[in-house]
């Protein structure tokens, strides 16, 4: 299965641990809500989530480096809007979003820095193997959620950007054991 997804607490959690810290709250957010692999998260501009008139766009769509097409609309939160409002100016609409102490360089942070920031978080929740969690478990986030609740692959498909349900059943971890529990709920 790879790196595991945050559960609706811990990202509720991690979301009151973060309010006051501009990067950690806008990569905790924005991670979760776009499902984005940390190479195209992390070269998220403003310009990206506010439009030129200074209002926090609804949805967002991205080119993505690895499989060289645009996802579909993936729709911001209200969390994700709050801290978009809070912390970006709409003035600097090509400016990176992830920014971190060394802003002179233009530059947004490194994965590797991003991976450390999740570390530090899984941390400070408590969690005993912290090694299972990276970046890729806030790209999981939310789609395991949506497939936990509506058992949707197809919606879930698309939301990641895989080219087939068998990448997405083999992404979220979904097993034989998974379709026969489900069988079993229903005796026609």
């Amino acid at each position: 299965m790879g790196k595991q997804p945050l559960n609706e607490n811990m990202v509720k959690t991690l979301r009151k641990l973060t309010a006051d810290n501009e990067l950690h709250s806008l990569l905790l957010n924005l991670g979760v809500d776009t499902m984005l692999r940390a190479s195209d998260l992390l070269l998220l501009k403003v310009g990206s989530v506010i439009s030129e008139n200074g209002k926090v766009k609804d949805e967002v769509s991205v080119f993505q480096k690895k499989t060289k097409r645009k996802t579909i609309a993936l729709p911001l939160s209200d969390h994700s809007k709050k801290v978009i409002k809070k912390y970006l100016n709409p003035l600097e609409q090509d400016r990176y979003i992830f920014m971190g102490q060394k802003k002179y360089t233009g530059r947004p942070i490194s994965t590797r820095q991003y991976q450390r920031i999740i570390k530090g978080w899984m941390t400070s929740l408590g969690v005993d193997d912290v090694n299972a969690f990276s970046s890729h478990s806030l790209r999981k986030t939310k789609s395991s959620i949506i497939f936990q609740k509506t058992k949707n692959i197809e919606a879930c498909r698309r939301l990641l950007s895989h080219n087939s349900v068998t990448a997405t059943s083999s992404y979220l971890g979904i097993e034989d054991s998974d379709a026969t529990d489900l069988a079993r709920q229903y005796d026609i």
